[in-house]
């Protein structure tokens, strides 16, 4: 048997042995591996999401300054543009990698996680199931705007007028290829996950579970029909 039996408590004398620096980074250290572990999307998908939220205002930016008249770049204004593009490029792939993350998680825990990025699901389907499409279409354009831009260049066109344009057309054909890979290997996950759950057998607390799980429907139900 166990039980709780008090202690004195006495205030310590002296200076505090702890750390801010040193203890502080373990604490959160810590912190960010238990959440890499349990939901590794909430923290990955946030670093790229704010990665790709760079890009953007980037490029809206870019857009702006175009629209008020100016047709000639800065040097700041190239930096600013290559390193919106890269920063997105790293958004997409950290948002991607965490993903990636959480279907082996999933994996390994013999259960799906649907923790998600904001705490629960946003869309009834998730988001992953849709790149193969968005793959394809960020593919064609890229291909599209290269073609186009190759065409303009062999007719005579200023290559320095170009060079946006294929910058554009590079940065949409890695997205697309990297979406199209990423989509492969996550259906691939799902599919190890839907077998290993088949053929994992079923223990005792799987059927308290289950079984909690349909009282409770049933109660909900009745809840219903008397309200």
């Amino acid at each position: 048997q166990m039980a709780e039996v008090p202690i004195p408590y006495s205030e310590r004398v002296g200076r505090s042995k702890l750390s801010v620096v040193h203890d502080g980074s373990l604490f959160l250290r810590s912190m960010l591996w238990t959440v890499l572990e349990y939901n590794p999307v909430r923290i990955l998908g946030l670093l790229g999401l704010a990665g790709m939220a760079i890009g953007l205002l980037c490029v809206v930016g870019l857009a702006i300054t175009r629209l008020s008249g100016v047709t000639v770049l800065t040097p700041w204004n190239v930096i600013a543009l290559f390193g919106g593009a890269v920063s997105g490029m790293i958004g997409v792939n950290l948002f991607l990698l965490g993903i990636v993350f959480n279907y082996l998680v999933a994996l390994f825990r013999g259960r799906p996680v649907q923790q998600g990025l904001f705490g629960k699901p946003i869309f009834k389907t998730p988001v992953d199931r849709h790149f193969s499409w968005m793959g394809l279409v960020a593919l064609v354009v890229g291909l599209s705007i290269g073609i186009a831009m190759l065409v303009l260049g062999i007719n005579g066109w200023d290559m320095g007028r170009l060079w946006l344009y294929g910058l554009g057309s590079a940065m949409l054909i890695l997205l697309g290829v990297e979406l199209i890979i990423f989509w492969l290997i996550l259906r691939v996950l799902d599919e190890v996950n839907v077998q290993t759950a088949r053929e994992a057998p079923v223990t005792s607390q799987d059927m308290l579970i289950m079984e909690d799980t349909a009282a409770t429907v049933q109660g909900d139900n009745r809840t219903g029909q008397f309200a």
